[in-house]
């Protein structure tokens, strides 16, 4: 990595670990808080956001690491039944409808997925 800008954020991940559908849940500490976040691969590409609804800032999963609707075409929250696009977090149905996930940039290096939370530590 020579002359290489080195990643910046926390290490959440490599390319090729999840299969299209499939998540990971990882923390970000801000504040002094750990805060659980979650990777999806969505058709080949992935995607973080911080793992909490903006209905009632609840975690999504309904089993633990479970976000995808079972036809893995959507996010959905356990809780109230809310549905969101994977490539933007925008909540399609349910009761937070023009609302979205936090979403957390990622950057990928040399195989490695790294995820960065404004303000973390």
């Amino acid at each position: 990595m020579d002359g290489a800008k080195k990643p910046s954020g926390k290490l959440v991940g490599a390319v090729g670990e999840l299969e299209h559908g499939k998540s990971k849940k990882f923390t970000m500490k801000r504040a002094g808080r750990d805060l659980e976040a979650l990777l999806v691969n969505f058709d080949g590409t992935h995607f973080a956001y911080l793992n909490r609804c903006p209905h009632t800032g609840i975690t999504l999963d309904w089993v633990n690491n479970q976000f995808f609707s079972s036809d893995t075409r959507y996010l959905m929250c356990a809780t109230h039944g809310a549905v969101f696009e994977p490539p933007t977090g925008e909540c399609i149905w349910g009761p937070c409808v023009g609302l979205s996930l936090q979403r957390l940039p990622i950057e990928i290096a040399d195989g490695q997925i790294y995820a960065k939370l404004p303000g973390a530590e």
